[in-house]
């Protein structure tokens, strides 16, 4: 519960602070887990953790394809929170992990289908996607805390 903590913070605080070319990969031969582990967490806590970090990971690829697009390809930062998202919450669970780096690359798939140019639309877009990252951050902490 607390890892979970940890990484709603740290995914609300950036989505906060900030608002790029390669996506998350899936690590080459990777093993899936046994989809026993995922019983061992309360339901309550599996449900809300099944729907939204899914849902914020490809809240981050949209962030991540709209800073590549309009900062260069230099600029990480959303890869980086999805690469500790992915470390933090989906470390040795390779279905769901898999599920999660699927779900960051359809962000930013939609993204690059959608915003062919940056300027004021792209800014309104990341600001709006700041605010959802943040609201589905709080979601999961008050689920937890609340």
């Amino acid at each position: 519960m607390m890892r979970a903590m940890r990484t709603l913070l740290l995914v609300c605080l950036s989505v906060l602070l900030l608002a790029s070319p390669s996506l998350a990969q899936k690590p080459r031969g990777q093993s899936e887990t046994d989809p026993s582990v995922l019983t061992e967490a309360p339901v309550e806590d599996l449900v809300d953790r099944e729907r939204t970090l899914p849902y914020l990971a490809y809240t981050l690829g949209e962030l991540h394809y709209l800073a590549y697009a309009c900062e260069g390809p230099d600029v990480q930062t959303w890869r980086d929170r999805m690469v500790e998202l992915l470390a933090m919450e989906a470390a040795d669970n390779g279905r769901f992990r898999d599920r999660l780096i699927d779900s960051f690359n359809e962000g930013y798939r939609a993204q690059q289908r959608y915003r062919a140019r940056c300027g004021v639309e792209a800014d309104t877009e990341r600001r709006a996607l700041a605010h959802r990252g943040r609201d589905l951050s709080e979601m999961m902490r008050s689920a937890y805390f609340d």
